[in-house]
């Protein structure tokens, strides 16, 4: 009897031991399943953000010369234009409909035609594309320097291998990054410099990683009548006590050259005067600085945006005891070539 009755027993024992013990193994492994997808998936992230978040540069300032006949004037006179030219995307910049082959085809031949008809012998240029795929990786500043300026100042501010921005869809992500502020000259240019700016403290890193630098980009120009120092500016434009930082180390710098020199600073200033910034205001309140074209009562004195101008946020600034100004405007023929218009005028040497 004992034996009969202990063997069912066994039996059922041993069956629910297997029963409790298969379930627990299954999650086991799911667990661990999940836990290595996991991890791949963040070694991947993390993958992609070095990769994306790195450059491709090693020269982040160059002084280009190439022997080309120019129609400088040797005269006492400058014609300077300062233009953001906002990779070349018209109104669509910084959106996600920005991604149109036809829009930078079509703005970069109208740029060639007014420069054609205009013929600056300075450019100022902001937010210009070395070789970007968001601009289908025209190389704006190699064309024009190559065809019309023989010597000129490429200044890096923004070298990521891929960025994600706009954020969605994915299809019209930037991408590839190669992009800068530039200055071209018919006249010698030497001892370029190439400043980066404050950041913005308040910035995520991984936000500040894919962000451009903001950069104070100065050459001396060999003038026939009289070398003067050019400044090219591009300061912050979402936030405002950053900007205004800028600013004021940026106007520090442009009255201790001043000293020795004549100086010229043009650029896009992200800051109105309507506004009354702090940091705009000291260049605006200096007696000894000329400001062009600044004549708010004048149909064309804003710059931005340029499908509705109504804020003036793009500027060129003089020393008033070097410099006077000719004429000066608006250039509201640029169309929507960009989201900015540019400033053009023409300085003379004083005697």
């Amino acid at each position: 009897m004992y034996s009969k009755t202990k063997k069912p027993t066994l039996f059922i024992e041993k069956n629910v031991r297997t029963f409790d013990i298969q379930p627990t193994a299954l999650k086991m492994k799911l667990i661990k399943r999940v836990v290595v997808a996991l991890f791949v998936l963040v070694l991947a992230f993390f993958a992609f953000y070095l990769w994306s978040s790195g450059s491709s540069s090693s020269q982040k300032l160059q002084l280009i010369h190439r022997p080309l006949e120019t129609t400088a004037s040797n005269d006492s006179t400058i014609k300077i234009m300062t233009y953001n030219v906002g990779y070349l995307s018209g109104m669509t910049n910084n959106s996600a409909n920005w991604k149109d082959e036809a829009i930078s085809a079509n703005n970069y031949k109208k740029l060639i035609n007014l420069l054609d008809s205009i013929n600056p012998d300075l450019i100022s240029f902001q937010e210009i594309d070395y070789h970007s795929k968001r601009s289908d990786w025209i190389d704006l500043h190699d064309s024009l320097e190559s065809s019309y300026y023989p010597w000129s100042v490429k200044a890096i501010n923004w070298d990521n291998n891929y960025v994600p921005f706009p954020y969605w869809p994915p299809r019209v992500h930037f991408g590839r990054i190669l992009s800068g502020q530039s200055i071209m000259s018919k006249w010698k240019l030497a001892d370029p410099t190439r400043e980066v700016l404050q950041k913005v403290e308040s910035n995520p890193f991984y936000y500040n990683a894919y962000y451009l630098d903001r950069l104070l980009v100065s050459a001396k120009v060999e003038h026939p009548v009289r070398p003067f120092l050019l400044m090219n500016v591009h300061t912050e434009a979402f936030d405002t006590l950053t900007r205004n930082e800028q600013l004021g180390s940026i106007y520090q710098t442009f009255k201790t050259e001043c000293k020795d020199q004549p100086v010229i600073i043009a650029g896009d200033f992200n800051a109105s005067p309507e506004s009354e910034e702090p940091g705009l205001q000291l260049f605006l309140r200096d007696s000894t600085i000329g400001c062009v074209a600044l004549h708010p009562d004048q149909p064309n004195y804003y710059t931005f945006s340029s499908g509705n101008p109504a804020e003036r946020i793009d500027y060129i600034f003089y020393t008033k005891k070097d410099f006077v100004e000719w004429d000066g405007h608006v250039a509201t023929e640029f169309g929507e070539i960009s989201d900015h218009l540019p400033v053009i005028a023409r300085l003379k040497f004083k005697n």
